[in-house]
């Protein structure tokens, strides 16, 4: 019981600290989820190392891992020893050996994105362990519900399907998703941020020094960059008015003599800071 209660303190916690507001992370939405998994587990952790406990308090797998994800549909959870991943049942053994230098949950599709050690690229795996996606990418993601999984190969994003082979090129410069249900990303080329839909076309070309991905009640954010202004836009990108705003509530207001410090360590742009405030990349990327 005592773990339960360290594991509860925890979570109380995290949600009392968590000061974002977008859907994802608000305090409201992590209230509505479950605190179980669909197979009554909870990840917790003693000495240091994690394993995952009943309802009751009980270990159904001992604690054991340097650190653990989320059982998935099939049944199988992306775990770490001390220096490599691997994937264990329900019952807490491998059914995957831990050979991967990194490793991602599995997918609806039953892949999962993991990273060979002799090569140090990354590829798909499926529920054997075996890549059926071969190692060759410098970063891989996990695929969506559509079939889709963005990669990296030499600084450059694109998205491959679930044969391997490539719906959108690589050619953007950061990671990016596809928005639910617009099914359109926020992609940046040449520093200036854009709108494409799922087969790589550009909806709206990059004109933005930043824009969000959409919101479920139809609005962006955008950055402009002809007055470094926040403005709002529709789903594809069109600014919905000409008054502009120094700050949304996902700014924070820091002083001058702190500015350049605290945006350096965010990796800001001349262009980003100005006025005493920060752009957090986090909500805009």
């Amino acid at each position: 019981m005592a773990v339960v209660i360290a594991v509860m303190a925890i979570m109380l916690l995290v949600l009392l600290t968590d000061t974002k507001t977008d859907d994802e992370s608000s305090i409201s939405s992590l209230l509505d989820a479950p605190l179980f998994d669909d197979n009554g587990l909870l990840a917790a952790q003693s000495d240091g190392r994690w394993g995952f406990i009943n309802d009751k308090g009980e270990w159904v797998v001992n604690p054991q891992f340097a650190w653990v994800g989320e059982f998935t549909e099939q049944g199988l959870c992306v775990v770490r020893n001390e220096e490599q991943y691997g994937y264990i049942g329900l019952d807490g053994k491998y059914i995957i050996n831990p050979i991967f230098l990194d490793a991602e949950s599995f997918s609806g599709n039953n892949l999962a994105a993991a990273q060979d050690k002799e090569t140090e690229k990354w590829g798909y795996i499926n529920e054997s362990g075996e890549f059926v996606i071969s190692p060759q990418f410098d970063s891989a993601y996990s695929f969506d519900k559509e079939g889709r999984a963005v990669v990296e190969v030499n600084e450059k994003y694109g998205v491959i399907g679930v044969d391997g082979k490539y719906i959108i090129n690589p050619q953007f410069e950061t990671d990016f998703h596809f928005d639910k249900p617009h099914g359109t990303a926020v992609v940046c080329s040449g520093k200036k941020y854009g709108i494409i839909d799922s087969q790589g076309s550009y909806i709206l070309n990059p004109t933005f020094l930043k824009l969000s991905g959409c919101y479920a009640d139809g609005y962006r954010i955008c950055i402009s960059e002809t007055d470094k202004k926040v403005r709002l836009t529709d789903e594809n990108g069109e600014e919905l008015f000409s008054a502009g705003f120094d700050a949304f509530e996902w700014y924070y207001s820091i002083s001058e003599d702190d500015d350049k410090e605290i945006c350096k360590k965010a990796d800001c742009t001349e262009e980003i800071y100005k006025n005493g405030y920060c752009f957090t990349h986090w909500l805009l990327s």
